[in-house]
């Protein structure tokens, strides 16, 4: 993780700083001139790295199925939520992709208790 981490850092200070009229000039001097868009994307990244972090001990504790099963659960949540404290209604093929992931979240959490449910079994017989 340090190393991609690392590598994406060198690739970006490259594409930003490598030539002349690279746009990361310009990011420096908007953010001397607005400090607290600085601190704005400084607090962003810190969200960012932090984040990285929770994702890392949930795929190292609990495997990528699990960290995939938040993920999804997350962006679904945030979408409905958003478009319900937004105003802006979902069209009837947005809910039918709603229900979907919903759907899709239900089996795999239904599949994960009966995978349970058989490990309790097999473990109270032996």
């Amino acid at each position: 993780m340090l190393g991609m981490n690392l590598w994406g850092t060198i690739y970006n200070m490259i594409y930003m700083f490598g030539w002349p009229q690279a746009s990361g000039y310009e990011a420096v001097q908007f953010c001397q001139q607005h400090p607290e868009a600085a601190w704005d994307i400084f607090f962003y990244c810190l969200c960012g790295a932090v984040g990285q972090n929770f994702i890392f001990l949930t795929i190292s504790r609990f495997g990528s199925l699990t960290n995939t099963t938040i993920t999804t659960t997350r962006k679904f949540v945030s979408i409905v939520v958003s478009s319900l404290l937004s105003g802006n209604p979902l069209s009837p093929i947005q809910w039918g992709s709603v229900v979907m992931v919903f759907s899709g979240l239900s089996y795999q959490i239904y599949l994960k208790w009966q995978k349970l449910q058989r490990l309790q079994k097999k473990r109270k017989t032996t």
